[in-house]
Parts: C-alpha cells; sequence; structure tokens
C-alpha cells in the first residue's frame, strides 16, 4: 500500500482508497498489489488505471458468461481490447 500512495498528494490518495473499495484480491496478495502490477503491465500510472477501470462503461460490452458467473465467481465485460473483472457484491 505504501509503495501505491508513495508519489500521490493526500487527496489523490484518498481517491485511491475510494477506488481500492472497488477490488478484489483475486490471485494477489493485496489489492495494492493487483493494481501495481495491472498498471505496470498497462504502462500507465496507478491512479488513471485505477480511474479508467471505475469508469468502465459497459454499454456495448459483451459479458462472459452472458448470466450469472464464471466458476472463479466473475464475470468479464469485454469491449474491444479493454476488459473489467467483476465479481457479485
Amino acid at each position: 500500500m505504501i509503495q501505491l500512495l508513495e508519489s500521490y498528494t493526500s487527496a489523490e490518495a484518498a481517491e485511491i482508497q475510494q477506488y481500492i473499495s472497488e477490488w478484489d484480491t483475486a490471485t494477489y496478495t493485496s489489492v495494492a498489489q493487483s493494481i501495481l502490477d495491472h498498471a505496470n503491465r498497462k504502462g500507465i500510472e496507478p491512479l488513471k488505471y485505477l480511474r479508467k477501470a471505475h469508469n468502465f462503461n459497459k454499454k456495448g460490452a459483451i459479458r462472459v458468461p452472458k448470466t450469472g458467473y464464471r466458476g472463479d465467481s466473475s464475470a468479464v465485460y469485454r469491449k474491444g481490447n479493454e476488459y473489467l473483472i467483476v465479481r457479485p457484491d
């Protein structure tokens, strides 16, 4: 978490912490590690990545599976070369 928040202002850190509540660790040891890894693989800063994920427009996206959830309790929305993985609340 420290590494994730280290270069941000207190307002940006608060925004990141808000977005973190929307994430799941999935196969990572922490949500912060997941965010850092995904942002690094995409080549963008973590806050920008979180904003992009938060604002992902599901309209027009293809949902897999169409209803319900996959065996790992997730569903994927795909639009072009971007996707968002969701889990039930």
